[in-house]
């Protein structure tokens, strides 16, 4: 937890917690009163890292209570929360700057927070080889292409080169904006695979659909050499599980200018599933997510190349799960585009009663419709087909036009600005424009059950 420093040790004093500030959503009407809870129709501003004498200023700076509702101020021994309707917290930063010259910093991080959570404006996410594809208006589908015998859904279906290029060109005509290309497995406790034997997998079908296609393509990877080699061949995105520890992988996406998906995974696929316990969960995942991205600009990487992921079900329990799921909007204050992979995992299969991959279909599109719902802009997910429908029909039935299929761009099927996904959360107002994807000049579009006995919460969940 961040808070004010605690005594020094051998006459060395700790190292004090940065100051962040971010965007905490509504939680449900049911649960127990927390410092962090927010209630319905409100959305509340978590300052942690405060040092000791602003943290006296801001508890003597009351918000006003008589604009847009009543503001409500939680003090913690370690953190400080303002709940209250979005634009009541917006008039904050401005207090704050007035009323105290160290209270500065902290106003500027409030506003940012406030301002890339609430925003309605599409990003350009900057991929390799010239490439760009814009999310933050309509989602954009990240499709599953598993080239691993052992994944925990499809794996060994795809047993040819020929068969996963088939499959991948498939994705892209039901709706597919990228095809994420793996070939390891990191279902809870797979053993690491060496990075030749990971190679012989992707790069075949990397090469092949660069060669004949004009796809996105993602490499889902946390090997550095992996990810040079297929950047090299053709692929634009590198989705790396790991978190964007590896230095030399990080070198890797500078280098080849590539876009690149950055997790929340605690330990390693084998080991992940081993510690679940979170003081914080959300403001642990967000703190390490923000310490990735910025360790990567810092290095070279720009900002409008990354995109975040909090890791459904890697080295969380199921509860845990849950609670990011319901969420994902609060990794908007980041300043990235969000991702959830939701599909088929073991969260799924614990809440139907113990269900087996194969019969978890239904289930993974109402997760990315819920994820879509909570601010998320992109999904990855196995069944592009009945997620992109369902996208298009949830789009229709709030007040927009269905659309008549897949977009050329790759999106869902003509997703109107301000009726996908219900974002911004309640109280932000407005709604997200349209987006398109931008291609390089000459570049050509793309080608068009019964109950079962209920599972451990930890039930198995990783990409696969």
């Amino acid at each position: 937890m961040a808070g004010s420093p605690g005594p020094a040790v051998g006459g060395v004093p700790p190292a004090r917690e940065p100051l962040r500030v971010r965007v905490l959503t509504e939680d449900g009407p049911e649960g127990p009163p927390t410092a962090q809870r927010v209630p319905p129709g409100t959305v509340g501003l978590r300052v942690t890292g405060l040092p000791r004498i602003p943290r006296a200023l801001l508890s003597r700076t009351r918000p006003p209570s008589t604009l847009y509702g009543i503001l409500r101020l939680a003090e913690e021994a370690s953190a400080l929360t303002f709940i209250g309707p979005a634009a009541s917290l917006r008039s904050l930063p401005e207090t704050w700057s007035r009323s105290s010259r160290s209270l500065v910093p902290l106003a500027g991080a409030a506003e940012q927070a406030l301002d890339r959570f609430l925003s309605r404006a599409a990003q350009r996410w900057r991929l390799a080889h010239g490439r760009e594809l814009v999310v933050g208006g309509e989602p954009r589908i990240m499709g599953v292409v598993n080239v691993t015998p052992d994944s925990f859904f499809d794996g060994g279906r795809l047993r040819t080169t020929d068969q996963a290029v088939a499959h991948a060109r498939g994705l892209a005509e039901q709706g597919a904006a990228l095809l994420d290309i793996g070939g390891e497995s990191t279902r809870p406790g797979a053993r690491p695979l060496p990075p030749s034997q990971e190679l012989r997998r992707v790069l075949p079908v990397v090469e092949r659909l660069a060669r004949t296609t004009e796809l996105l393509l993602s490499v889902d990877t946390r090997h550095a050499e992996v990810a040079r080699r297929a950047l090299r061949a053709g692929a634009h995105v590198v989705n790396d599980v790991g978190g964007f520890r590896d230095a030399s992988l990080r070198r890797v996406v500078r280098r080849e200018e590539a876009g690149a998906v950055v997790m929340h995974m605690r330990g390693t696929p084998r080991t992940m599933q081993r510690n679940l316990r979170y003081a914080d969960l959300r403001g642990e995942v967000y703190a390490f997510l923000e310490d990735r991205t910025r360790t990567a600009v810092d290095e070279g990487i720009p900002p409008e190349a990354l995109v975040v992921d909090p890791g459904l079900g890697f080295g969380k329990s199921f509860e845990g799960t849950l609670e990011l799921l319901g969420h994902v909007g609060e990794f908007r204050s980041l300043g990235f585009p969000v991702l959830v992979g939701a599909s088929r995992k073991g969260f799924l299969g614990a809440l139907l009663g113990g269900a087996p991959p194969a019969e978890r279909l239904e289930a993974s599109v109402a997760a990315a419709l819920l994820a879509v719902e909570r601010g998320a802009s992109l999904v990855r997910v196995h069944d592009v087909g009945p997620t992109a429908r369902a996208l298009r029909v949830l789009s229709a039935l709030r007040g927009g036009s269905a659309g008549g299929g897949p977009s050329g761009d790759g999106g869902t099927g003509g997703s109107p600005a301000g009726t996908t996904g219900g974002w911004p959360p309640p109280g932000s107002g407005g709604a997200p424009p349209p987006a398109g994807q931008r291609r390089r000049p000459g570049a050509r579009a793309p080608a068009p059950g019964p109950r079962r006995r209920r599972a451990a919460h930890g039930a198995p969940a990783g990409h696969g």
